[in-house]
């Protein structure tokens, strides 16, 4: 797969971007099935090199806000520690920003999230910029984000077959392979996807056919 190359690429340009404008940390995510999956990651200023990331996250209320005006959401505050002294940067920290990610007139398929460690107000041209920065993110996103890109052709050929509600040996008789073939491809998407059934299957391409119309079932050869 080509995915990886093009996060780094991804993390590159935005570090060099985000230089312009006051941030301590910045994440990538893509939106699925109502939560965030963390798709990119600056480095964070004074972050501790042994905390990871979480690549799934729940949306704030801000954030929730960020996707349904589709505008640049930013709330700063008071610092003030938590108790037990442990940080979640993007609740903890004085200043989060959230710009959502998405073509103009479209709904937003992910959200640019910026934190400072300080309070920090931004001015109208910083919130134009950092804007103008997450719409070009929105090809990235979508691809990166397609719960798909990790499967085969065939695979995908399967996928859609089981979200269509067909048998293993249904898949067999449409794709014309052998039983046995067609179980191992079963069973390869299944996996590949995290999922247990093929109606949990189903439930996942309506959800990437609702957040990313654009995309097809061949999207990623």
């Amino acid at each position: 797969m080509k995915t990886r190359p093009r996060i780094r690429d991804t993390v590159k340009r935005l570090d060099a971007a985000l230089e312009m404008v006051r941030q301590d940390r910045w994440q990538v995510a893509g939106l699925r099935s109502g939560r965030l999956i963390v798709l990119a990651e600056g480095p964070a200023r004074g972050r501790p090199p042994e905390t990871a990331p979480r690549p799934v996250q729940e949306l704030t209320p801000l954030a929730r806000r960020a996707l349904y005006e589709r505008r640049s959401v930013t709330i700063s505050t008071i610092h003030t520690t938590p108790a037990g002294g442990v940080e979640d940067w993007e609740l903890d920290w004085p200043t989060i920003l959230y710009a959502p990610i998405n073509d103009p007139g479209l709904r937003p398929v992910g959200l640019l999230i910026l934190g400072v460690r300080t309070p920090h107000w931004y001015e109208d041209e910083d919130l134009n910029y950092i804007t103008a920065i997450a719409g070009s993110l929105t090809a990235f996103v979508i691809a990166a984000a397609d719960p798909l890109r990790t499967l085969t052709r065939q695979e995908r050929m399967v996928a859609y077959l089981l979200g269509e509600g067909l048998s293993s040996p249904e898949v067999a008789r449409a794709l014309r392979i052998e039983r046995s073939e067609a179980q191992e491809a079963v069973g390869s998407v299944l996996r590949k996807l995290k999922v247990r059934s093929a109606s949990q299957v189903s439930e996942l391409l309506d959800d990437r056919r609702a957040a990313n119309p654009q995309l097809t079932i061949a999207s990623g050869d």
